[in-house]
């Protein structure tokens, strides 16, 4: 307790000194921007496909600019409806797990950082329609993987532990988020809107993942073993829903090839083989996912592995190895 309490003084002492809606002048798109330069074509596998490219470069820069209102229509509901909103409960609620006041406020100032993330997401979309001239029609509501898996798991939940497995779904979210954030800067060119766009998010998510990692260790050495176990068996379902989601992306892929004309069985052939193209004809296994390293990052920090029934349960399901290394204890 004293450690995170300490922690979390620390944290808010520089958030003053650091939070981007405290110390920066807010980035916006140019007047002025490359728009074949928008989104990189690695990320969206249907802008490679020789149907679309067949169709010329504007085509190609639909898919692409749509696919990039995609991206921030997700972060800013997913900043403000999902980790602005349990920041919330965070803050105000009862838990089965006790949190030092410091840690409290850690949580109102990240749902600042949140709801300012999402205010940017929406500018963002604003000015790429305004200088593109591609209306971005509805943008993503409860539709993504995350918000979908976080639906599942409150129907799943006994209501005694909900709010526990809450927070637990925002720590394992916001310790994605920043991993992908940090593999999209990592893979995108420096001069690119998206990749400032992306850089300047991440100013804030570097420390808010910190954060999660401490909070989802305090929390699974505080809670009782009945909670822990109750956590556990949601865990894995709560994967499948998360990491597994398919349908949204492909629904989103088939509305884009139907505007360009294609009809729903060419742009079923058309996705079928833009994915396979870009990723292999193959699914792996659970654990050999690349999505998942992002979030068992998060598993070994938090000692959640070293908890023998969740353990068992993610072996059972396919998200760990049998043989995979439980994480020793390195103190904090």
């Amino acid at each position: 307790m004293n450690t995170f309490d300490t922690f979390a003084q620390r944290y808010l002492r520089e958030w003053d000194k650091r939070a981007t809606v405290r110390t920066q002048q807010r980035w916006r798109l140019p007047a002025e921007i490359d728009v074949g330069r928008l989104f990189p074509l690695d990320f969206q596998p249907i802008a490679r496909h020789a149907a679309v490219v067949a169709l010329g470069e504007k085509a190609v820069h639909e898919v692409l600019v749509r696919t990039l209102y995609k991206f921030q229509g997700e972060v800013a509901h997913l900043e403000m409806a999902i980790v602005g909103d349990l920041c919330g409960k965070l803050a105000g609620g009862a838990f089965s797990f006790p949190l030092p006041a410091s840690v409290r406020q850690v949580a109102r100032t990240i749902g600042v950082d949140e709801f300012y993330h999402s205010y940017l997401a929406r500018e963002f979309i604003a000015d790429l329609s305004q200088r593109t001239g591609i209306d971005p029609g509805p943008l993503p509501g409860w539709t993504y993987p995350l918000a979908t898996a976080l639906t599942a798991l409150r129907r799943d939940a006994d209501p005694a532990i909900l709010g526990d497995a809450e927070i637990m779904v925002l720590c394992f979210a916001e310790n994605f988020v920043t991993e992908e954030l940090f593999g999209l800067v990592k893979n995108t060119p420096k001069d690119t809107a998206f990749h400032v766009a992306l850089r300047e998010h991440l100013v804030d998510e570097g420390r808010h993942q910190i954060f999660f990692q401490m909070l989802m260790r305090h929390i699974w050495q505080e809670i009782d073993e009945s909670t822990r176990l109750a956590l556990g068996r949601l865990l894995p379902g709560f994967l499948d829903a998360f990491i597994l989601e398919r349908e949204s992306g492909r629904a989103f892929d088939l509305g884009i090839l139907g505007l360009l004309g294609f009809d729903r069985i060419r742009s079923l052939e058309i996705a079928r083989e833009s994915y396979v193209a870009a990723y292999g004809g193959q699914q792996p296994r659970k654990s050999a996912l690349f999505a998942i390293k992002r979030l068992f990052n998060l598993v070994r920090v938090a000692r959640i592995d070293a908890h023998g029934p969740t353990r068992e349960a993610l072996v059972r399901s396919g998200w760990i190895d049998d043989q995979t290394p439980v994480a020793r204890d390195s103190g904090g």
